[in-house]
């Protein structure tokens, strides 16, 4: 699949627009992370199958949040295609290896975890957390995208990492861990082609405040690659976030390094205390109207069927935002 044909914005104006935003996952991920990997070979496996191994039971409370339109991608693809050979991504075994040491440590039940990494590391940390955890964890996929020829962002990229990773089976019943794709909201200054597939999308419907409390959550551990190159949270999530900490839920943000070297298992509530996000109210790309000028309408195209896992993902057409949505 091709992939990122875009239009490049003069570099003075990237210039200007990057120095008055902030360092949010996307950033990174987009200019300066590791390029995508070349194809290599698939696991072979149906479509049904794939949900099936990532989905939660209905029964489980946070069911309703989960998106399967990413994965629906599989029974459109022939049987020979090739995606990217995504364990050759380094940030791929770092998630890894700070996820094995959050299920040795044991995940608070009080606590609800957003993992904002470029996606194929957000599907590693959170195969490998199901697979290494003594008590049960609640995996949420949030890919809400789909993979194409001219795309702008690389869907194919962590469809491959969900393929090649997926659990036997999620039993669910524990607490959230949402995965989410840095590669979401990537490019934001840059316009693409008019004939690219922009298949960017914001994540527009964590739970609230009232549910997570209703729930038992008491707190929100935010989890990015790098604090060097991360300052703040992505776009998407600051009206959400802004939401935790005014109902007095404290949102934690942390990286894969802290993680993967800190004695989490000593005290999570001092962890979580040491690194306390100041969520602030600012600008974000979600409501800036330049922004859909740039993509030509079409930016968040893809949508899924509505029915939860048992829906297919299509192209929706021009101006749909966002697509999706989920429940409860």
């Amino acid at each position: 699949m091709r992939r990122m044909v875009i239009r490049s914005v003069p570099v003075a104006l990237l210039g200007t627009a990057c120095a008055a935003q902030p360092w949010t996952p996307s950033v990174p991920v987009a200019y300066w992370s590791q390029p995508v990997p070349d194809a290599g070979p698939v696991m072979a496996q149906s479509g049904d199958l794939l949900l099936r191994r990532w989905a939660l039971p209905e029964t489980d409370a946070w069911a309703p949040y989960q998106k399967a339109t990413l994965l629906t991608a599989v029974g459109e693809m022939d049987p020979g295609t090739l995606l990217p050979d995504t364990e050759r991504l380094d940030v791929v075994q770092v998630a890894r290896a700070s996820a094995h040491r959050v299920a040795t440590a044991g995940l608070p039940s009080d606590v609800m975890v957003v993992v904002d990494l470029r996606g194929a590391a957000s599907v590693a940390f959170g195969a490998e957390l199901v697979r290494a955890s003594r008590a049960p964890v609640s995996l949420v996929l949030t890919f809400n995208n789909w993979p194409s020829e001219d795309e702008v962002v690389p869907a194919e990229e962590t469809l491959a990492a969900l393929v090649r990773d997926a659990p036997l089976s999620q039993a669910g019943g524990g607490p959230p861990v949402f995965l989410l794709d840095a590669w979401r909201l990537a490019f934001r200054f840059d316009e693409p082609d008019p004939g690219s597939v922009d298949n960017r999308y914001a994540v527009g419907d964590l739970p609230t405040a009232d549910v997570l409390r209703a729930r038992g959550i008491r707190r929100v551990l935010y989890v990015v690659e790098d604090l060097d190159e991360t300052d703040v949270e992505e776009d998407d999530l600051n009206a959400t976030f802004l939401a935790y900490q005014a109902a007095g839920i404290p949102v934690s943000m942390t990286d894969l390094d802290f993680m993967s070297q800190r004695e989490l298992a000593l005290s999570w509530p001092a962890v979580l205390d040491s690194c306390i996000l100041q969520v602030s109210s600012r600008q974000v790309i979600v409501d800036d109207p330049y922004f859909y000028a740039r993509a030509h309408g079409g930016w968040g195209g893809v949508r899924g069927l509505p029915g939860g896992w048992g829906g297919h993902g299509r192209w929706g057409g021009h101006g749909f935002h966002g697509g999706g949505h989920g429940g409860g």
